[in-house]
């Protein structure tokens, strides 16, 4: 009886492993960006790289009694693939025209204006039960490079989202949005800097 009850002190102490979430990214849950171009630029969003060390969770819920901790794991395929996906809908939204690649190799002669290629860095989202209420965070660290291909030219952002959240009780769907919304606070970042001229985008 000791012994059993030792072991259950020890197993709600460190937090049991619980089950795993599939959560996604998706621009349908931002704001739609301000159009930054009036004329068609063709963009090649190469699938990033994740350089983090879990490639595999990108968040975790800890139940409020702390026995209990489940994983957050991509919606679909891996974690800079669906950063990948959300990044290409978000040029989309500003009035790109974007295709999107699995590497810098399989972008066609003639078939874009500029590549884009990716690191994520960080890509955590977390929800914390206390009493009462459930503490929301969506954070992420991405470099951003791009290249116009028309002169070689290339343009380098590192780029930090985060959002916090306060709610009574957890639900899956107002993570993902703080989610969509920490990605798409770097990418407003990120086009906030830039320009278009001649088809090719410059730092302003």
């Amino acid at each position: 009886m000791v012994v059993g009850a030792t072991f259950a002190l020890m197993m709600v102490a460190c937090g049991t492993p619980g089950k795993s979430l599939p959560m996604g990214a998706s621009t349908q849950l931002i704001p739609a960006p301000a159009k930054l171009v009036s004329e068609p630029v063709r963009v090649a969003v190469v699938t990033f790289e994740d350089v983090r060390a879990d490639k595999t969770a990108i968040g975790r819920w800890q139940h409020y009694v702390e026995s209990q901790v489940d994983r957050m794991v991509p919606l679909e395929g891996t974690a800079a693939e669906q950063i990948s996906g959300f990044v290409a809908n978000y040029l989309r939204l500003a009035g790109f025209q974007v295709t999107k690649v699995p590497s810098r190799e399989q972008v066609s002669s003639g078939s874009a204006d500029v590549v884009l290629t990716g690191r994520v860095e960080t890509y955590w989202n977390e929800a914390v039960a206390k009493l009462g209420r459930t503490e929301l965070i969506s954070k992420n660290r991405l470099v951003i490079t791009l290249v116009n291909l028309a002169d070689n030219s290339t343009v380098s952002s590192t780029l930090t989202g985060e959002q916090t959240s306060t709610v009574v009780t957890f639900d899956l769907g107002d993570l993902e949005k703080l989610n969509s919304n920490a990605l798409a606070q770097s990418m407003a970042r990120f086009l906030g800097d830039l320009r278009v001229s001649e088809r090719s985008l410059k730092t302003n």
